[in-house]
């Protein structure tokens, strides 16, 4: 059953889960003459947090770092860091360069400082002190896992409208060891990873199909149907992310060996899935307005076939260089109001 996120509280509209863990979990909401501002929810104390004033601000990663919680995304167009006791409900917030922040461990978040291009953001949590990568083009990352003797990152590099997939590898120190590109002719890149798999789009001749790459050998795999698709999340053999029905809409996705379901009834998507509360997370349109969804995972064999193909690829080395000083992040009075909320079966409110 697909549930749709309901604050209780005038003036909230197109709210949307980006991330969680266990019962936190973070995103953001429009309030009406405010912009859109960040939302945290505390399932177990029943508590939303909105915080922002008029820049602008979202959350797109959330981890348990022993009780607290950290966050990461943007205000207004400087990157963003929020801290969260949740013994106290207490929140510290912390802004840093231009740029954004995607996803967070307890010790790292990666993301994209924005200049004259992207480069590569890599901030130490608790310092709070960041550095930067550059490549001859726009790079940026979104997703980072640990891995024996370091880390590994994806995401994309490239100009606009002609991206590649890239991979680099760390030590635990965040020191580069190795970099690749993928050279594929089209656009491609990776969207998550957990260590050893990463998920995301390739196009084929205009055509946007599932991407999946195995990171220990680069062998990569490509879900081939007609319609558009993207694959944003993978655990435990389920693949979550979007894609398009027969009406060329986007649908939130759910992949399971070669079969794909789609659900929601407007535009969706899941963005997240959070093995700890077997639940997955991301927005759905039901009319003029967007809600973030959850769906606790049961499977049906979806009416989609997927015809799952070896796609050789060629990975070429990419060259990063380091930019420029260590970059900080100061302390930010952000804003926050608290709002109780609710969540309803979506299909009451069509």
């Amino acid at each position: 059953m697909l549930e749709c996120f309901l604050p209780k509280a005038e003036g909230l509209y197109n709210s949307a889960i980006f991330s969680s863990d266990g019962s936190v979990l973070v995103g953001r909401v429009f309030n009406e003459g405010m912009g859109y501002q960040a939302l945290l929810v505390d399932e177990d104390k029943q508590v939303a947090f909105l915080l922002g004033s008029k820049k602008d601000e979202s959350l797109y990663s959330v981890k348990d770092c022993n009780g607290s919680y950290v966050a990461v995304g943007h205000s207004g167009e400087r990157s963003l860091i929020l801290v969260y006791e949740r013994s106290s409900g207490s929140m510290r917030s912390f802004v840093g360069p231009k740029g954004i922040l995607w996803q967070v461990d307890c010790k790292y978040a990666v993301g994209g400082l924005e200049g004259k291009r992207w480069h590569l953001l890599i901030v130490d949590v608790k310092s709070r002190r960041a550095k930067a990568l550059s490549a001859r083009e726009n790079i940026y990352a979104y997703s980072l896992a640990r891995i024996d003797g370091g880390y590994v990152m994806v995401g994309r590099v490239g100009y606009e409208g002609n991206y590649d997939s890239f991979v680099l590898w760390t030590d635990t120190s965040m020191k580069p060891l190795k970099s690749i590109r993928s050279k594929w002719m089209e656009n491609d890149y990776l969207r998550y990873t957990n260590g050893v798999w990463a998920v995301g789009r390739i196009e084929l001749g205009g055509d946007s199909e599932g991407f999946v790459v195995n990171l220990t050998n680069l062998k990569s795999l490509v879900y081939r149907r007609q319609g558009f698709d993207y694959f944003r999340h993978m655990e435990g053999g389920f693949i979550w992310g979007e894609g398009e029905d027969k009406s060329h809409i986007r649908k939130a996705l759910l992949v399971h060996d070669t079969y794909g379901l789609l659900l929601g009834e407007g535009f969706s998507a899941v963005r997240f899935y959070d093995g700890k509360s077997n639940t997955a997370y991301g927005y759905v349109y039901m009319g003029a307005w967007a809600y973030a969804l959850r769906l606790r995972r049961g499977y049906e064999k979806g009416d989609l076939k997927y015809k799952v193909e070896g796609k050789s690829l060629k990975w070429g080395v990419l060259k990063l260089r380091p930019r420029g000083s260590l970059l900080n992040f100061t302390e930010l009075n952000l804003p926050n109001s608290m709002v109780s909320y609710s969540w309803k079966d979506c299909k009451e409110l069509y």
